[in-house]
């Protein structure tokens, strides 16, 4: 690919967030309309519950078994005049409130629709920078090799500084990564809930019946968010409670797994030999990260129905075998698989470890992963 490809690319790009921007505009007018249909709702609501409370009074009076000590009139046609007249009230507005319930549904409809492309728009727009960042990064490999009698190392025979580089970008590559969900997933919210509280402030002075319903809205999406942002940094953090051993959060993690997964057989083996032991805690933050991006992967790209994982821990050494029975992994697959990939993440991983990593397997015997991580 050539750098009039890579201009392409970024002209795709641009694209991409003008349309990303123009729905994004689109998606919180149409949550201002649903909003103001709901308010709509609300006041409907209100008068067909005091018109019903009215028609019951009349509906009393009008009863065979009316009190003859009531203060009410008990001129019975009057009273069933005005029930009838109540009846027709309450039957256009039950009929205006049935026609609203189907716009909103609609309009609901609608906005899940927009918020989809924009999600579409942001995942594209995610896959195009590091395209981008691949093919920039080829092509400047492919103008190194012109100047240079032989190409980059061997990926069997990696460098210290090549392994250097590689842990650099994937370092690089996960920050954006954090980016892109913070911007798709906390910050539009943000931007909406900002939306929503200038509206707020206006009906708090104007009308108290809208102010309650956006109210209530801005509530709840505030607990959602306040939920995502927790499990955001959980998920970012992944740090063991230093206070809990390793095996007793392997063994959380693999039931998990097995409730997640009832499809499939997971067997594991977690023999410690000394449970006194003390493992530092990066490595066991570590051990469980890579444990988890093997079982992800397997759920993710290997079909299989039976996982076995054994894990040997002691004083000078972690030794992890797992083994599915799927469809098995290119021999290449380090060379064939992005850069950014799990797998390279956890090569690198296990580098900087000091460790050991082999993966292997056939549609026969499916994919065996053993790594090992000394502790001496």
């Amino acid at each position: 690919m050539d750098t009039s490809s890579i201009e392409s690319l970024k002209l795709v790009r641009k694209t991409n967030q003008d349309l990303l921007n123009f729905f994004n505009d689109s998606y919180i007018s149409k949550l201002e309309q649903v909003q103001s249909l709901k308010t709509e709702d609300f006041e409907l609501k209100a008068k067909i519950d005091q018109l019903i409370k009215t028609l019951d009074v009349y509906s009393f009076k009008t009863s065979t078994g009316h009190n003859v000590f009531s203060p009410f009139s008990v001129d019975t046609t009057s009273q069933q005049e005005k029930a009838t007249q109540i009846e027709l009230q309450l039957k256009e507005l039950q009929d205006m409130q049935q026609t609203l319930h189907l716009q909103i549904k609609e309009d609901e409809e609608e906005t899940a629709l927009l918020k989809k492309r924009i999600t579409d728009l942001s995942t594209s727009n995610r896959h195009i920078d590091d395209l981008l960042t691949e093919v920039t990064e080829e092509v400047s490999t492919i103008n190194n090799e012109d100047t240079t009698e032989t190409g980059g190392p061997d990926t069997d025979s990696l460098t210290a500084a090549d392994h250097g580089k590689n842990i650099l970008r994937l370092y690089q590559y996960e920050k954006k990564q954090l980016a892109d969900r913070i911007q798709s997933d906390i910050t539009d919210v943000l931007d909406s809930n900002s939306h929503k509280l200038d509206v707020l402030s206006w009906l708090i002075r104007s009308d108290i019946n809208r102010a309650k319903v956006t109210l209530e809205e801005l509530t709840s999406s505030t607990a959602k968010l306040a939920d995502h942002v927790d499990e955001l940094a959980n998920s970012l953090s992944g740090e063991s409670d230093s206070e809990e051993p390793v095996w007793n959060h392997l063994e959380k993690l693999f039931q998990g797994y097995r409730d997640e997964h009832p499809e499939c057989g997971i067997s594991y083996d977690i023999n410690c030999a000394d449970y006194a032991m003390n493992i530092p805690g990066i490595v066991a933050t570590y051990l469980l990260s890579i444990t988890k991006d093997i079982m992800d992967n397997i759920f993710v790209h290997s079909n299989a129905n039976k996982v076995s994982i054994k894990i040997y821990l002691s004083s000078k050494l972690i030794d992890v075998y797992i083994n599915d029975n799927g469809v098995g992994i290119d021999n290449n697959y380090d060379t064939n698989s992005p850069w950014y990939s799990s797998l390279h993440r956890i090569k690198e991983i296990i580098y900087l470890l000091n460790g050991t990593l082999k993966i292997d397997g056939d549609s026969k015997t499916g994919t065996n992963v053993r790594f090992t991580i000394p502790l001496e």
